[in-house]
């Protein structure tokens, strides 16, 4: 395989790198949707969302990450993620992320600023129990 034909993809948050692969493909959560990139894609820099960042690595296995905000730059066949969080599919349970999803589904709604945290809340954490491969109930 030539360097062409895959992709650096690297995630750093403010702790630590989280991820630094070389990948055939990346899917990154911009802040309006999903991005793929591809070997020799165009340059671009965007906002990220909250959302998986996936990657195939060149064994041509899918990886993934939650992330949450920051910034996307693809450029020269890699593609830099600096993200706030990073949380790789090893590091949180099924049961963990299922616990999140309860304890956001019962934080108060009464105000403008409660149903926005819990929005949140709950969108954060369901990102979480797909990471761990659980479905959607």
């Amino acid at each position: 395989m030539t360097d062409h034909q895959k992709i650096r993809c690297i995630v750093i948050t403010p702790e630590r790198q989280a991820a630094d692969a070389e990948a055939l493909a990346v899917v990154l959560p911009a802040h309006d949707g999903l991005v793929g990139v591809l070997p020799n894609h165009a340059p671009f820099l965007c906002k990220l969302g909250m959302g998986l960042l996936r990657y195939r690595d060149i064994q041509n296995r899918e990886h993934a990450l939650f992330i949450e905000g920051g910034f996307g730059h693809v450029r020269d066949n890699e593609v830099s993620i600096l993200t706030q969080t990073a949380i790789a599919a090893d590091k949180i349970t099924t049961a963990e992320a299922d616990t999140q999803v309860r304890q956001a589904e019962a934080l108060p709604a009464a105000t403008i600023e409660e149903v926005d945290t819990r929005r949140h809340a709950i969108r954060r954490a369901k990102y979480l129990r797909q990471l761990t491969g659980a479905t959607e109930s």
